[in-house]
This record gives structure tokens, C-alpha cells and sequence, in this order.
């Protein structure tokens, strides 16, 4: 996640998701997004996009599991 998706603010959702996450659920989220970004014809080189993507995939996973990965204040 960190070598293909991080947009330089994304690292520590990523190693949270990689912490909290089963392996099934990470995989699947890392194809999920892949196949978007071919889908979408998004560039390799936009990161920012492609974290985006990653993020808001990783959420809904997140929110159907119940599983927190930011800190409530």
C-alpha cells in the first residue's frame, strides 16, 4: 500500500488498516482498487488519486467490520 498508493499523508492509515485488518480484507481492497484505477484510466503517477481511492475503499471495509481506525476525540 505504502509503495503504490501513499500520497505522502496517507502512511499512517495505511499501516492502521495493515494493523487492524484481516489479510482477506486487505487483498481484496488492494484489487478492488487496482481494477478502479484501470476502470477510471487514472494515471500511475497521480498518487493522490490513487490514495483516495485505496481510503474511501478501505472505509466502507472498515464500516461494515466495525472496526475504528481514527482516534475519536
Amino acid at each position: 500500500m505504502i509503495k503504490n498508493f501513499d500520497d505522502g499523508r496517507s502512511k499512517s492509515f495505511f499501516c492502521k488498516a495493515a494493523t487492524l485488518l484481516d489479510l482477506t480484507a486487505l487483498t481484496s481492497s488492494l484489487d478492488k482498487a487496482t481494477r478502479k484505477i484501470k476502470t477510471d484510466k487514472i494515471k500511475q503517477n497521480d498518487v493522490k488519486k490513487k490514495a483516495q481511492i485505496l481510503k474511501e475503499i478501505i472505509n466502507e471495509i472498515v464500516f461494515k467490520e466495525g472496526v475504528e481506525l481514527v482516534k475519536k476525540k
